[in-house]
């Protein structure tokens, strides 16, 4: 009997038993982290809860953010889609409330407006039954729906639901956010005071005390996985749950967040899927657009448009990684890379810059202040020197299988031409295809906006009144609809293949990313 099909029979066994007909969802979601954990060969940080999940169900090697910072990354793991695809791709491109500020670098903040259809994927499992929550981050770096979640705040839960209805629930973490570093400096809690630092970083007892903090921080984050996981259980929803473990992209230190190496992509991933018999490691390659449609085909939940992820539930359909860089706050790094299991080509857009970029942010933390004193005073040694430098290649390609920290650049390294050439091909493909991949955050605003910022209006919808009830018609393509009678809090999705049966009035809402959220009250008294 295939593993597959044992899979599909646990699922269905377990459903049975609690009443539903659909398998409950959950994520835990910590910021900031590398594989800093014990399922991944780093036992600095004692993280008992974390391994229960990893001794439980599969630990993932190759799980791969589409960009190594927090508003892109997340913007692609709600929608299926490359940043670079939907105009996500420059951080704090997006804020709430700007009232016609600029930002660091004097343009306007916007909400995108993709050509591509998008959606957010958890509409589709709310339109599918899912009860859905978060709690409480989203920093999509772009317009939220207002039909994405049943809850979104600190106080959205699982346990709000219905009786018997499935959920899917997110929990945000951000004790291990890059801030703790220097906001929770006086914390080291059980770490061991002789951690080795990883090859490419001085051996200093400042950046030493930064990862020992970042450890603290990490059995901070243990605790507080091991409190949701106490609820799970203490609902007896523990062994009828998936459970999702990963962080939004790599560590918190210079050359892990922000960075296009592994050190900034890479991140661990454990899901513990529902009665898996044995502890696994998967290999297969994972890249952060493929959560949402394996989200969707876990739950047997349709599309309603096509995502550039693919789905890995039982899978293993990704051959190859691909990642961006573009701007971080002040600054811009436009840089692309593919990867497979274990080569990675790096295409730099710019190289009369150095790798290095000026953060003021990240100039908070102690790592970053030596770094730059060394470097300020011409003692930089070592990987970091290169990293100083103020030009870089245009092409970089390592052999990750042997050279795991990306140092050597092996790009003109004849005995690698033919994977080189493969690897830019696809590459080129990849980029050709992701509509403001080659583009400058000015030239993709001009093109999007045309000097006008203001979000686009959706047209009124087509209302059909019939014997049946409401019939809602958005005129656009790609409009999310919801509905509620007049006077509730929640909005429900709106099923276009069914009519709306209300006794007088209710309130509708449309939502298209890029676009104002039009509102409207409708009285059933209207003309047919």
């Amino acid at each position: 009997m295939c593993r597959k099909y044992l899979i599909l029979v646990m699922i269905f066994h377990v459903m049975f038993l609690t009443g539903q007909n659909k398998p409950n969802i959950l994520w835990l979601v910590c910021e900031d982290q590398s594989l800093f954990f014990e399922a991944y060969g780093d036992s600095n940080a004692y993280t008992p809860n974390i391994n229960q999940l990893a001794n439980l169900g599969t630990v993932y090697k190759n799980c791969f953010t589409v960009s190594p910072v927090c508003s892109p990354s997340r913007s692609s793991i709600i929608t299926g889609m490359y940043p670079t695809s939907i105009g996500t791709q420059n951080m704090r491109a997006y804020k709430k409330d700007s009232k016609g500020n600029k930002n660091h670098l004097e343009l306007p903040y916007y909400s995108p407006l993709p050509n591509k259809e998008i959606k957010f994927f958890t509409e589709q499992l709310r339109l599918n039954g899912y009860y859905c929550t978060n709690n409480s981050k989203e920093d999509y770096n772009m317009m939220s729906s207002p039909l994405a979640w049943d809850e979104s705040s600190k106080n959205a839960h699982w346990r709000n639901r219905d009786i018997n209805q499935p959920f899917f629930s997110i929990f945000n973490f951000n004790i291990t956010h890059e801030s703790k570093i220097w906001k929770n400096n006086n914390n080291k809690n059980s770490i061991n005071e002789s951690v080795i630092l990883p090859e490419i970083f001085p051996d200093n007892e400042d950046i030493k005390h930064d990862f020992q903090v970042n450890y603290s921080n990490i059995e901070k984050l243990d605790e507080k996985i091991g409190e949701i996981i106490y609820q799970l259980k203490e609902d007896n929803l523990f062994d009828s749950t998936i459970i999702f473990f990963f962080s939004d992209h790599g560590g918190p230190f210079p050359r892990y967040k922000r960075s296009i190496y592994d050190t900034g992509i890479q991140c661990p991933l454990i899901i513990k899927w529902i009665n898996q018999d044995t502890a696994n490691r998967n290999d297969q390659l994972i890249s952060f657009v493929d959560f949402a449609p394996t989200l969707l085909d876990i739950s047997n939940t349709e599309s309603s448009h096509s995502m550039e992820g693919v789905s890995f539930y039982n899978k293993d359909l990704r051959k190859y990684i691909f990642a961006a860089t573009d701007r971080f706050d002040e600054s811009r790094d436009q840089r692309r890379c593919i990867r497979t299991k274990n080569y990675k080509l790096i295409f730099n857009m710019d190289t009369l810059s150095s790798i290095s970029k000026e953060i003021n942010y990240r100039k908070q933390m102690k790592t970053m202040q030596v770094l730059d004193s060394l470097n300020d005073n011409n003692l930089i040694e070592g990987y970091f020197k290169k990293w100083y430098l103020n030009k870089k290649d245009k092409y970089e390609f390592y052999d990750i299988s042997k050279d795991p920290f990306e140092i050597e650049n092996l790009y003109y390294d004849s005995s690698h031409i033919n994977e080189i050439d493969k690897l830019k091909t696809q590459l080129n493909i990849w980029i050709n295809s992701s509509e403001f991949c080659k583009m400058s955050e000015t030239e993709m605003l001009n093109q999007m906006f045309n000097n006008d910022f203001s979000l686009r209006k959706l047209n009124p919808p087509e209302i059909i009144k019939s014997e049946k009830g409401l019939f809602i018609h958005p005129i656009e393509n790609g409009v999310s609809v919801g509905y509620r009678q007049k006077g509730d809090k929640k909005w429900n999705i709106y099923n276009e293949d069914k009519s709306l049966n209300f006794p007088s009035e209710i309130e509708i809402i449309m939502f298209k990313p890029g676009y104002e959220i039009y509102t409207n009250l409708i009285k059933y008294n209207i003309k047919e």
